[in-house]
């Protein structure tokens, strides 16, 4: 079996469009290298997450700008004898192309039905991907919930606790988040007003030029006021169908997402998480229909 310094990571999407009310088209590109007929994927660059390898390959082989929704499942299999894991997202073309392709890699790209794409597709996991995509129907509105970067611990620090900053290692993660949610097309950001917070979200909301929005609302000792304010603002953000970002806190996120969800069961949703985790909501008219968790950036 390979070992893990073996393994080769790509990932990459089932890149929908939007055609009249109801009908969406899928795209398939033609890879003159391979003669094969593929949705966009490609290997990772040092360094690169998972989904920002994604929302790159999707770039590049297609010319459009996606938006991503749900992480829609993982492909394993061997190639000259070393063990290859493609993760796939489903994702809204947004718009007309604005870039240009290689066409050495890719020469044709092809708008197709879902059926018509799925005998088009020459790989057979490539079609059970188109499968899967199809269980979640298209049109979905992301919510993240980020638990900020690691902070200084309370016993290091003597003054007031919502003014306790991150430390080194959450410096550094607060600096690639962007990597990570870029691909969601995030609208607004919205963060407890604790110090550790608004340095989490900083560097991301300057690049997206996102003038944050900070609430006591989301912060520790607010919650302690009232425990109903945070699933209320949660809420409300989704009533209104934005696109959004929110950072906080433990022990708020994990009950905050166990009222949104109420009685619904989704697979491997741990108690917390860890500073610079977060679980991204996929939801759509209100209803959540898939939950992806994010880890931490890298240092």
């Amino acid at each position: 079996m390979s070992s893990e310094s073996q393994v080769i990571y790509a990932a990459g999407a089932v890149l929908w469009r939007q055609v009249g009310k109801k009908k969406i088209e899928l795209a398939v590109i033609h890879r003159p290298r391979y003669d094969d007929w593929s949705l966009p994927k490609g290997k990772l660059d040092p360094n690169e997450t998972m989904i920002g390898c994604a929302f790159r390959e999707v770039m590049e082989e297609t010319g459009y700008t996606p938006v991503f929704g749900p992480e829609i499942g993982d492909v394993t299999y061997e190639v000259d004898g070393v063990k290859k894991i493609v993760k796939y997202w489903s994702a809204q073309a947004i718009g007309e192309p604005t870039g240009t392709t290689d066409l050495q890699e890719v020469d044709q790209l092809l708008w197709l039905t879902p059926t018509d794409a799925k005998k088009k597709l020459t790989l057979e996991d490539d079609k059970s991907l188109v499968d899967f995509f199809l269980e979640f129907e298209s049109g979905t509105t992301p919510l993240v919930l980020l638990r900020h970067g690691k902070a200084i611990r309370r016993e290091d620090w003597d003054g007031d606790d919502g003014d306790r900053p991150l430390a080194q290692l959450g410096q550094i993660q607060s600096k690639r988040m962007l990597a990570l949610y870029l691909p969601y097309n995030i609208s607004e950001i919205h963060s407890s007003d604790a110090q550790r917070c608004i340095e989490t979200i900083d560097p991301m909301a300057r690049s997206l030029e996102i003038n944050p929005i900070y609430s006591a609302d989301l912060s520790e000792y607010g919650y302690e006021k009232d425990k109903e304010a945070p699933l209320d603002y949660a809420q409300n953000l989704m009533d209104e169908g934005k696109s959004a970002a929110i950072c906080s806190h433990n022990p708020i996120l994990p009950k905050l997402l166990k009222k949104l969800i109420g009685k619904k069961n989704f697979k491997q949703l741990d108690q917390k998480l860890e500073p610079g985790e977060s679980w991204v909501l996929h939801y759509r008219d209100g209803e959540i229909i898939a939950i992806d968790w994010v880890e931490a950036p890298k240092a």
